[in-house]
């Protein structure tokens, strides 16, 4: 299953809660959650690879990484939070391409800077990356 091993990468980073969940229920869960927090959104789409007999699952992933902000914050110091958020994004991408779970990233990551977007008051990065399984289910199994 994907998400958990999405949630053993981030595990393996160390100093995040994960949240996985739609926006909706993250929002309400992240308001009491320790901080700084990795929300791995719902999948919406992605794609189901069958090449010989082997089915992976290549979900197109919305990752977030947000911490708290001040309610009014300068840009200057909001920019120290996004860069630390995007630091964690990139050890993210890094553990994917060690962990031997999905297939490398190789190619670019698009990514948004967050802040007044949910209840709690964070700011952070949503990254955007299609996580393709290195090991699928065997069709005969299924």
């Amino acid at each position: 299953m994907v998400e958990t091993k999405i949630r053993q990468i981030v595990d393996s980073i160390g100093g995040l809660h994960y949240e996985f969940n739609d926006w909706t229920r993250a929002n309400s869960n992240i308001e009491f959650a320790d901080l700084p927090v990795c929300v791995n959104v719902l999948p919406v789409a992605g794609d189901l690879s069958n090449k010989n007999g082997n089915l992976r699952d290549y979900p197109k992933c919305l990752i977030a990484f947000m911490d708290k902000a001040d309610l009014d914050f300068e840009g200057s110091e909001n920019e120290v939070t996004v860069n630390r958020m995007k630091g964690y994004a990139k050890k993210f991408i890094l553990e994917v391409n060690r962990s031997g779970l999905f297939q490398p990233v190789v190619e670019d990551v698009p990514y948004s800077v967050v802040y007044d977007f949910l209840d709690a008051n964070l700011t952070g990065i949503v990254i955007e990356v299609q996580l393709k399984e290195s090991v699928g289910d065997c069709a005969q199994i299924l």
